[in-house]
């Protein structure tokens, strides 16, 4: 009897072990640097590493949050919902203190709305300052004309 015991403990132990290893930080960051089409190079001076270390992160099971949380703000991903997302935390009731940081768009939609707003009043500056150019031109050619 003890010795089923034992074994379903020993069951639980390794089952949530495997729960909680499940998340391999390093390739998800890898994957959605990427996928994002961003160089190596160009991360690593993002994050003030060097691509050795890098290419190190990339081989990490668990990391820094105050890395995380910096390479999240670069890639405009929350990777901390990836953790919050686990059976786990679900399983037990824990509640979320994820607060989202409006300044930084998170998902793909987002980031292209913005983008998509900011070129808009960038091309209506842009309109803006060609009138303000015209109107000059037209003030000098007067000036001239009255010399």
């Amino acid at each position: 009897m003890y010795y089923y015991l034992i074994q379903i403990i020993k069951y639980d132990l390794r089952h949530s072990i495997s729960l909680s290893m499940a998340i391999h930080i390093g390739k998800r960051i890898k994957e959605e640097l990427y996928k994002q089409d961003i160089p190596v190079s160009v991360f690593a001076r993002k994050i003030n590493r060097s691509r050795n270390v890098v290419y190190d992160i990339f081989e990490r099971e668990s990391i820094d949050t105050a890395l995380l949380n910096k390479i999240g703000m670069i890639l405009r991903l929350d990777f901390f919902s990836i953790y919050s997302e686990q059976k786990e935390y679900k399983k037990e009731g824990i509640q979320s203190q994820h607060v989202k940081d409006d300044r930084l768009p998170y998902t793909f939609t987002e980031r292209l709305k913005a983008l998509e707003q900011q070129n808009e009043l960038l091309q209506n500056e842009v309109a803006y300052l060609k009138k303000i150019i015209g109107l000059l031109e037209e003030k000098k050619k007067k000036a001239t004309r009255k010399k």
